[in-house]
């Protein structure tokens, strides 16, 4: 066995040497037994085997190379045949440095060199994503629907040393040519072309009649090649060399002329029309366009020279938003020619967002252009100043298939009002004006004056003033919803101040009341605007009507008080104390009455303190949903009080299936019968709950059809109950029983074949020795081990069919099968009992202070060290920005945890970064502390401890405050305990 451990070691690949256990694999050996042979033979371990190795080779190439980045050595490492990665090359790439002085004439310190090209080429790599952005970004879906087409083209071009040849197709008018264009000029920013590369465009279609001609044009020809060749000519392919050809309507090519074109793209070269001998070459990329499908119309020996094809779909199959980017760019573009502001009915808008277009973009482009000229027509004739493109101004065949009745609920939802283009803006704008219907102040004064005149009573007032605002608030909440606003159309029509004085207001209601939406935002901004400038003007008036709401929202009516007083003072302005009644009306209104489709269960999680709201949301952002509802009580509130706002968060929450209740105190399991007499809806009440429960009624409420009934079963059997079981079994030690026929002394002896062998992975776990003539049934040996031990597996002679313990054979077990069999359940229960945040998340994937600036280079820094130690598959990355598409992963507090799909994670591991300065993480949330979370499915116990930590203000605290990677984890460490 010697011989062959050090004859295997001798043979083995240098720069991939054997591990341990690789060799025991293959020798059918124990791991122990090659470590032992190794060891008292002084050969070190397989890392230190290859460091030997790899050393020598970086040593030769930095000494040969000089400036190289750590992803250039470990290129240049992998194609000398190791299979290594870029963060274990940084590592071994600074022993190196140090234990060597490597000196260059031009450099006087190689490693500040190296740290400089490094930066130079992250430097060069970032500006080459910002100049493809910029390029591109002129492609209308360049990052939506176009996103794929682009980064292929993106591709194609960069591909040394001279790009991809590449085929473009679709149908007539979605932008090949255009797509082309842009492709060249990102050409032209890169090392694989020169700044001033050439760039043809030919249609093939203009020759497609005089196949001569067409390779002439192509190729060139030589004096006398034909009757009027009477000099030497070059072609465009000698004249694009070093340059991009765009063939449009590559179809159209006869198929001589397609076989002399592969030949050019097969060897780089051609002859001109006429020469025999005279081999010419050209490096110049193709890129090719068709309307047909290119199976049909190109020879096959033609397409396998294209390697890259990119597909653009009609203009019906772009989604409706880029559909509207079309409308706009190209109105922008006419309201530039004419040098006049273009405004556009919303009706013209709505026709042409709906119709399907068999010509494509370059329809719609012709479309708007005759819009606009007969507008400029219009305007001409009635010698008015604006340009008002209006329904009659369009064409007859768009309006013919045009009903309002008709038009799509998300186009309806995309456009709403008329739009201004003006040649200084790149956009267009939406002009809103809060016109008079919008003043309910003055509606409420006029109001009152006219019933005071009438005679009416005071309280008769009161409450025909609360109908008033009621109806008119009621109009305008419904008017505004339905427009859906974006926050940066909010801000132009009431300007950033109020924006951020409404949003403060929503985020501080919404700690009160859980559901609260926010639509309520842009109509409460339109409000305030509105008051303000009244108060400007007008100073403080006393608004009737406001008794009536202080009685019928008395809640609401409490937390608007206490708001108003808070952003009174953070933003020094005044405000009549009506507004309160006001405010409280928005509040109410803006409540979810239908949580998520209709017919799905219900789930609220009650708590005592601010627990309930933090398990929902964290559990619905886990789930990707926003289902789950959080109802936190007050410590003080009595059993009752308690009793009354679950019911009413029921009533709200139910959509005509029920509800479940998921509590953290066993005081509420009583209420049920109270509930459901008072309300009529079927309920159901777990107690005890935690964050892993939330997400498991989440998933079974959502996507299965089970039951309230059979839901709290399940979720009691594996939650209520096992919580008090687990602390006693807690208690009882862990063993494996050895059982022999011929006594004690034969399982002893087992025994102690187990100690020698499991010593590593035994830790606590007790091994019992056992024989059969002890006790003639063996079924009454376990059962009285049961009483102390937990049972984990049973080694003996003969299998007691005993089936919720695994058996082992003694044959077996002295058998390394048998061992790694054991050792597996052994690991298996060791992870189980002593889940611990530490095992996940290790100190090289915690970053202190990164200069990171923004999402993306956060995601994509700390997800590639993942790839790079085989934690996850380097497609998580992409299912983590998909899971960020779907839904934010904002915390608050400014913590995130981006997560993605649990099926591409190898080994579990956590990423913590803590910055200096917040980066914007969803567009308005801000964070500083982000923990990116690549956990499977057996990785549960591991987010519930994570989710402690997150939920305390003061630990995250205590982790902004901490300047060492080591303080860190000694915070987590001490503040995470071992669970079950």
């Amino acid at each position: 066995m010697k011989d062959q451990i050090i004859n295997m070691i001798e043979e083995e690949d240098k720069k991939n040497p054997f591990t341990d256990e690789e060799i025991a694999i293959a020798l059918d050996i124990f791991r122990e037994n090659v470590t032992t042979i190794r060891k008292e033979n002084d050969i070190p371990d397989s890392r230190e085997r290859k460091k030997q190795v790899i050393h020598d080779d970086i040593k030769s190439i930095l000494r040969e190379k000089g400036n190289v980045s750590d992803r250039g050595l470990t290129k240049l490492l992998n194609d000398k045949g190791y299979i290594i990665g870029k963060y274990a090359v940084g590592k071994l790439k600074e022993e190196v440095l140090k234990s060597l002085d490597i000196s260059v004439d031009t450099k006087d310190n190689r490693e500040e060199s190296n740290e400089l090209q490094e930066t130079e080429e992250i430097m060069i790599e970032n500006s080459m994503e910002i100049k493809q952005d910029e390029i591109f970004s002129a492609f209308i879906g360049y990052n939506g629907s176009m996103k794929n087409q682009i980064s292929r083209a993106c591709a194609a071009i960069l591909y040394p040393p001279n790009g991809l040849h590449s085929l473009i197709y679709g149908p007539s008018g979605v932008g090949k040519s255009f797509l082309a264009e842009l492709m060249y000029q990102f050409a032209i920013t890169t090392d694989n072309f020169e700044k001033d590369a050439p760039f043809f465009e030919f249609n093939c279609a203009d020759y497609a009649d005089n196949p001569q001609l067409l390779l002439a044009q192509l190729f060139g020809y030589s004096k006398g090649a034909f009757t009027g060749a009477t000099e030497n000519k070059k072609g465009i392919v000698e004249q694009c060399d070093g340059g991009i050809l765009f063939l449009d309507e590559v179809h159209r090519l006869p198929p001589e002329g397609q076989e002399i074109l592969f030949y050019l793209m097969d060897k780089g070269k051609f002859r001109r029309l006429g020469e025999a001998d005279t081999q010419r070459k050209s490096k110049v990329m193709i890129i090719a366009a068709t309307t047909e499908n290119p199976q049909s119309s190109l020879l096959l020996t033609f397409r396998r020279r294209i390697p890259m094809v990119i597909e653009i779909p009609p203009m019906k199959a772009r989604p409706v938003a880029e559909k509207i980017q079309f409308i706009h760019q190209f109105f922008y573009m006419e309201s530039r020619r004419l040098g006049k502001e273009i405004s556009v009915k919303e009706d013209v808008l709505k026709c042409l967002a709906g119709n399907e277009y068999s010509g494509n973009v370059g329809q719609l482009k012709s479309d708007i252009q005759v819009c606009c000229a007969k507008a400029f027509l219009e305007r001409k004739m009635r010698q008015a100043g604006e340009i008002i493109v209006s329904f009659d101004c369009m064409s007859e065949a768009i309006k013919k298939d045009y009903k309002k009745e008709n038009v799509s609920k998300e186009i309806n939802t995309k456009i709403h009002g008329d739009m201004y283009f003006s040649p200084q803006e790149n956009e267009g704008y939406l002009k809103v004006d809060l016109n008079e219907d919008w003043d309910i102040y003055e509606k409420l004064e006029i109001k009152y004056e006219q019933l005071k005149k009438e005679g009416a009573v005071e309280s008769d007032i009161e409450a025909l003033l609360y109908e008033e605002i009621e109806s008119n608030l009621q109009l305008h909440i419904k008017e505004i919803v339905d427009s859906d606003f974006s926050m940066d159309e909010i801000a132009n029509i009431v300007g950033e101040d109020i924006l951020n004085i409404t949003k403060d207001i929503y985020e501080l209601a919404k700690k009160k009341i859980p559901l609260l939406e926010s639509t309520l935002i842009f109509p409460l901004a339109i409000h305030l605007n509105m008051a303000i400038e009244r108060m400007k003007m007008k100073g403080k008036t006393i608004r009737p009507g406001m008794k009536n709401i202080r009685e019928m929202y008395l809640e609401e009516y409490q937390i608007a008080k206490e708001i108003l007083f808070t952003i009174k003072k953070k933003y020094y302005f005044e405000l009549n104390d009506e507004e309160i009644g006001f405010l409280a009306m928005y509040f109410k209104k803006f409540q979810k009455q239908n949580y998520i489709s209709k017919g799905k269960i219900g789930v609220l999680v009650v708590s005592h303190g601010h627990v309930a709201c933090g398990m929902a949301e964290v559990a619905n952002k886990i789930m990707g949903v926003d289902h789950a509802v959080g109802l936190e009580t007050d410590f003080k509130d009595s059993p009752a009080d308690m009793a009354d706002k679950v019911i009413q968060s029921v009533r709200q929450i139910d959509q005509g299936s029920g509800c479940i209740i998921l509590a953290d105190m066993g005081s509420l399991m009583n209420i049920k019968d109270q509930v459901e007499e008072e309300t009529g809806i079927k309920v159901g009440i777990v107690g005890r709950c935690d964050t892993l429960m939330v997400i498991e009624c989440i998933r079974k409420v959502l996507w299965t059809e089970e039951d309230i009934q059979t839901i709290i079963k399940d979720l009691d059997v594996k939650n209520t109950v096992s919580i008090s079981t687990r602390r006693i079994e807690h208690r009882k030690e862990k063993a494996i029983v050895c059982l022999c026929i011929t006594g004690e002394g034969a399982a002893k002896s087992v025994k102690t074949h187990l100690i020698n062998r499991l010593s590593s992975s035994l830790d606590s776990v007790q091994i019992i020795a056992k024989g059969y003539i002890e006790n003639i049934k063996v079924e009454n040996i376990i059962s009285a081990l049961e009483e102390s031990y937990e049972i984990l597996a049973i080694v003996g002679t003969i299998d007691p069919q005993i089936e919720k313990y695994p058996f082992i054979s003694i044959s077996h077990i002295y058998r390394p099968q048998g061992i790694a069999g054991l050792r597996k359940i052994l690991n298996k229960q060791t992870i189980f009992d002593k889940v611990n945040l530490g095992d996940v998340l290790y100190e090289k994937n915690i970053f202190i202070n990164p200069a990171f600036y923004y999402k993306d280079e956060i995601l994509d820094y700390t997800i590639q060290k993942m790839i790079e130690d085989g934690n996850v598959k380097p497609e998580f990355l992409l299912s983590v920005y998909k899971r960020e598409g779907i839904m934010t992963t904002y915390l608050k507090g400014g913590i995130a945890i981006p997560h993605g799909n649990t099926e591409l994670v190898t080994k579990p591991v956590i990423s913590l970064t803590k910055l200096a300065k917040p980066v914007v993480w969803d567009g308005i949330n801000t964070v500083d502390v982000i923990f990116v979370l690549a956990l499977n499915e057996n990785s549960k116990k591991y987010f519930e401890q994570l989710y402690k930590i997150i939920s305390d203000e003061d630990l995250i605290l205590a982790i902004r405050n901490s300047n060492s990677i080591n303080e860190i984890l000694k915070i987590l460490h001490i503040h995470t305990e071992s669970v079950r």
